[in-house]
């Protein structure tokens, strides 16, 4: 504490700043930028699903570094609209933002609900089908944790790539829904993470949002599909060996 008011008050004399306004200009806004681009955008959903893989929460490890920047990047577009402006083909307004996580996030972290749609399409195994009795209901309400751990998908090499390539895409395809001007940049406008995909991406986003959301989830389908499948396989075969070693 001593040497905190000691530095907070050198400070203003060195740096001709207060100690928050001199983080403010050397670190937040800095990343704040960084965050706000497209390579920004791939690297925050990298990062979370990377760290979800490997059994750690990762929008909770991330989002406690990145969310006071996502906030900062909604609050200037809430500005723009406070001063008359329009945030549609504006390039002072920002991209990527808190809301950005309801399209590539829908289910849960690695838009595990188009998981549970591959399973629904092309699963046999009982393991991946009753995920979708487990799972299904709370999948739409974007919790996924009897997916991480029911599938598995922790340290499961089968489900890497499309756990970390499905929101990659989808966050792909939102951010250039609003670079294109087919989707407005987000306001302040804030939903609860646990509402429903579609019904979400049409408060915030109107009609756009919700079309978004349902190409997004289409995609994750298909890049889920053929790896549910090879899984199933192996689920199948041990399923098999159990019920002949169970009659004999």
């Amino acid at each position: 504490l001593a040497l905190a008011f000691i530095v907070s008050v050198l400070v203003p004399f060195l740096g001709g700043a207060a100690l928050p306004e001199l983080l403010n200009r050397l670190i937040q806004v800095p990343l704040q930028g960084i965050l706000d681009t497209f390579a920004g955008g791939i690297l925050l959903t990298l990062l979370q699903t990377l760290l979800f893989w490997a059994g750690v929460h990762g929008p909770a490890i991330v989002g406690s570094l990145t969310d006071p920047l996502l906030t900062a990047n909604t609050l200037a577009n809430q500005a723009i609209l406070d001063g008359g402006g329009s945030l549609l083909n504006n390039p002072a307004a920002h991209i990527v933002t808190q809301q950005i996580n309801m399209f590539a996030t829908m289910g849960g972290c690695g838009m595990t609900l188009g998981l549970l749609l591959a399973v629904l399409i092309g699963a046999r195994s009982e393991q991946l089908r009753s995920l979708v009795h487990v799972a299904g209901v709370s999948g739409l309400f974007n919790i996924n944790e009897p997916i991480i751990f029911g599938a598995p998908i922790v340290f499961n090499r089968c489900f890497l790539f499309p756990f970390v390539a499905a929101p990659v895409l989808c966050l792909m395809i939102t951010y250039g829904a609003i670079a294109i001007g087919f989707m407005m940049p987000f306001s302040a406008v804030q939903v609860l993470w646990p509402m429903p995909p579609i019904l979400s991406g049409f408060l915030l986003a109107g009609w756009q949002g919700a079309v978004i959301q349902v190409v997004c989830l289409f995609m994750s389908t298909l890049v889920y599909l053929p790896f549910v499948m090879a899984q199933d396989k192996v689920y199948c075969a041990v399923e098999q060996e159990d019920e002949k070693r169970s009659l004999t």
